[in-house]
């Protein structure tokens, strides 16, 4: 390999990575030229890297300490040279874990887990079942995919979150769709009734097309796209717009009927 690939190679490793690989290389670099200087002071490798690594965390126990002029000139230059690098690494380290956990609650990472229940969509609706579903013996995994939230609403309940449309694969494969138990696709209330159901139906397509195999649970709002979801590849229609109508039915009935006897 030339030294151009290798070089272009190592670029491309991530950052934390090519610190690591500066501040190891210093250490055994230091370590060796010290043992091999004051073999009397540093009687093997393993103490000269064990003094540089000391040396460059400024923690110097010494236990060793260098007894030449070059010997001590080196501990200079490792004092400011892996100090720095170090220093540089524990804030870099500490960025990444920052950016990670932004990441998390942005709903930008990737799901690797398997047997989860995805819910697609954030109303009141969704947030009741998984309030309901938090509350089962066996927790499940839930992750809640939406394309309006700019952060997880539910972290603190262990609830994982998906930013993104659930009519495209992008965001299905950062959910884990063909490691999924299940999914729940909720009606948008922003749209219209035949929008919605367009919407859903859209998204059924788009999740059996990437799994086959998983149990879909479509929420539908009109009656003459119940086929067209079945047909796309629902499972289960929940047809919230009548158990609404036929809820409001019975408890119309029976205030009118108390009335009456009253």
């Amino acid at each position: 390999m030339k030294f151009e690939d290798f070089f272009f190679s190592y670029l491309r490793l991530p950052m934390l990575i090519r610190l690591f690989s500066i501040i190891g290389s210093l250490m055994i670099l230091f370590g060796v030229l010290i043992h091999f200087l004051e073999p009397k002071n540093f009687p093997t490798v393993f103490e000269g890297i064990y003094w540089s690594v000391m040396t460059a965390a400024t923690v110097g126990f010494g236990d060793y300490v260098p007894k030449s002029f070059i010997g001590r000139f080196m501990a200079i230059l490792l004092v400011f040279l892996g100090g720095s690098f170090i220093a540089f690494f524990t804030v870099h380290a500490a960025s990444a874990v920052i950016k990670r956990q932004n990441k998390y609650k942005e709903g930008k990472l990737m799901f690797n887990g398997n047997g989860h229940l995805c819910i697609v969509g954030w109303n009141e609706r969704a947030k009741q079942t998984i309030s309901t579903l938090a509350k089962e013996p066996t927790r499940l995994t839930i992750i809640l995919i939406d394309s309006s939230l700019n952060e997880n609403p539910l972290s603190n309940q262990g609830v994982l979150f998906i930013k993104g449309s659930p009519a495209q694969d992008q965001t299905w494969e950062m959910a884990n769709i063909k490691q999924a138990k299940a999914v729940l696709l909720t009606a948008d209330q922003n749209m219209k009734e035949a929008e919605a159901d367009m919407h859903t139906i859209l998204s059924i397509i788009t999740v059996k097309g990437l799994n086959p195999t998983v149990h879909v649970m479509a929420e539908i709002l009109t009656p003459e796209q119940q086929n067209n979801s079945l047909r796309a590849g629902a499972d289960e229609l929940i047809n919230t717009t009548s158990l609404a109508s036929d809820c409001m039915a019975q408890i119309s009935l029976q205030s009118l009927q108390s009335i009456r006897e009253g």
